[in-house]
């Protein structure tokens, strides 16, 4: 009898100390991406491989779909839609922290490979003032872009830190937990991180 006195004095004295986790909301704000993995955070930086896969569609040529009734122009149209394809699929870029390439060019989807494993900032460079972290964040405005974790089992210490600075700046935050042996992969049709 004692012993389910204690129990249940420890379960309500437990429900009060949970902190519920919001469901994730839709949000018309742009998220801007951070990977922690080794308790370390590191900015992802999608928008730079937007901007150069847009710099690749520019500099791809024109095909023109010609009248089915002249073959040689025929031909000529889809060797332009497979050179093309070809760049499009072999398309690679570099951000401050990762070796991207195009993974299927169908829905766009970009690969994300660490340049090393020992990139980005820990709790405490987090922290300080001049952080690579603190400085990324400065770009962004709390109007119009939020913050989202791709977070891996063994840095939920430093999530908590960079996610208390993003709100102490005003951002909505919203993260994802993140098996260690999976990669990073963005393309259309993809999960969305939405805010919480």
């Amino acid at each position: 009898m004692f012993v389910s006195l204690f129990v249940s004095l420890v379960t309500v004295e437990a429900a009060d100390s949970v902190i519920q986790t919001p469901l994730a909301s839709e949000s018309k704000k742009i998220p801007r991406f951070f990977e922690i993995r080794n308790n370390k955070v590191t900015y992802v930086d999608d928008e730079k491989v937007g901007k150069d896969m847009e710099v690749l569609m520019g500099n791809l040529p024109a095909c023109n779909r010609p009248e089915f009734t002249n073959v040689e122009a025929y031909e000529n149209y889809r060797s332009c839609i497979r050179s093309r394809a070809g760049r499009l699929v072999n398309f690679k870029t570099k951000t401050a922290h990762y070796n991207v390439t195009m993974t299927n060019a169908a829905t766009f989807s970009h690969l994300y490979v660490p340049i090393s494993n020992e990139q980005g900032e820990n709790k405490e460079q987090l922290a300080l003032k001049d952080s690579e972290f603190q400085r990324t964040l400065e770009k962004f405005k709390s109007k119009d872009d939020y913050i989202a974790f791709i977070v891996r089992p063994d840095s939920f210490s430093a999530f908590r830190a960079a996610r208390k600075q993003a709100w102490k700046q005003g951002f909505q935050v919203g993260w994802e937990p993140h098996k260690e042996e999976d990669a990073i992969t963005f393309g259309s049709g993809g999960k969305e991180i939405g805010v919480q």
